[in-house]
């Protein structure tokens, strides 16, 4: 574990200043775009995109538009406000992994590599000696390249499709582009629940700067910020994929029927700035600390289920929403 955070320290030195540059070069207007771009890349890019990289040495077709496109995508975590360097490895991985598969010829020479039979000829002992090898490792080997040239084969029809502009815009193009609208959603998601995370915690540090007494936010408030921030923005099971991706999944959305759970003795809830609350034991169970300041108003849970029609996470966008609108008239 200690090594882990070694790594991750000495990667984060490097990303933070990029993600300052970025940060400051592109307009947030545009920002929230950049997931979906990056997503859609592996499918857009033409053939011969990365083959610069034959100037470093790096002569794969497939390797080479693998650290095109998961360059891509780390570019467009990193330029997310609020990145401070942190980026989903999972994402670049699924970037750098579709990038490979649609290069020109990946399926083909996958299954070449997987079965190379009379190819084998002449290519030297370490070829041959692959092509025969009968034991367990050898055919994990075959199956594993098998596995990755069927997947190809199916990225390379969504790419078909996709670089198709008469067929972009059919069902056909929207069913192809399921995948990538996926992963620009996630990225997207996880963005903005770790704006959300650095802004309660900047919160939480003046407070206690302020009060002049120091303690330790639960993962239960974390998870709060982090839930209220989305709610109304994100759907239901992209804020769980979310807060799993960040290790703060235990605990729930109350919504789900999860249970919630009961926050820990003398953690106070902060909502100054109003927002749902889904943490706690049940229903009127009255467990939940909470500031509240004159002239608020809190409203039931029943009332927000009746305003969701019978839905907690519905009634909690629809109370957002109003909530933002009557502010905005004052």
């Amino acid at each position: 574990m200690g090594l882990f955070k070694s790594v991750k320290r000495a990667i984060k030195k490097v990303t933070k200043p990029v993600a300052k540059v970025l940060d400051k070069v592109i307009p947030n207007e545009i920002k929230p775009a950049l997931p979906y771009l990056s997503a859609f890349a592996p499918y857009m890019l033409p053939a011969g995109a990365g083959a610069g990289l034959a100037s470093l040495g790096i002569n794969n077709p497939m390797l080479q538009r693998a650290i095109l496109t998961g360059g891509i995508n780390l570019g467009s975590q990193l330029a997310q406000e609020g990145s401070e360097g942190d980026f989903s490895a999972l994402s670049l991985g699924l970037a750098g992994l579709q990038g490979a598969l649609t290069a020109p010829n990946a399926a083909t020479d996958l299954r070449t590599m997987a079965n190379p039979g009379s190819d084998v000829v002449g290519a030297g002992a370490d070829a041959a000696e692959f092509a025969t090898d009968q034991s367990f490792l050898g055919g994990l080997k075959e199956k594993g390249l098998n596995l990755a040239a069927t997947g190809a084969e199916k990225l390379s029809g969504i790419q078909g499709v996709l670089s198709d502009p008469n067929r972009l815009l059919s069902m056909e193009g929207l069913k192809a582009a399921a995948i990538p609208t996926i992963q620009g959603t996630s990225d997207l998601a996880l963005s903005d629940a770790r704006r959300a995370l650095k802004a309660y915690e900047d919160e939480l540090a003046a407070f206690n700067l302020e009060a002049g007494e120091a303690s330790a936010a639960s993962n239960a408030a974390r998870r709060n910020a982090i839930i209220s921030a989305m709610t109304g923005n994100h759907a239901e099971d992209v804020i769980e994929a979310t807060l799993a991706e960040l290790g703060l999944k235990e605990g729930g959305i109350v919504s789900l029927n999860m249970g919630g759970s009961v926050l820990p003795s003398g953690t106070e809830m902060d909502y100054r700035g109003g927002g749902m609350i889904p943490m706690g034991s049940k229903e009127r169970a009255d467990d939940v600390p909470a500031r509240l300041s004159k002239n608020e108003f809190v409203m039931t849970a029943d009332a927000v289920k009746a305003a969701g029609g019978g839905s907690v996470n519905e009634g909690a966008k629809r109370m957002y929403n109003l909530m933002h609108n009557l502010e905005a008239r004052v």
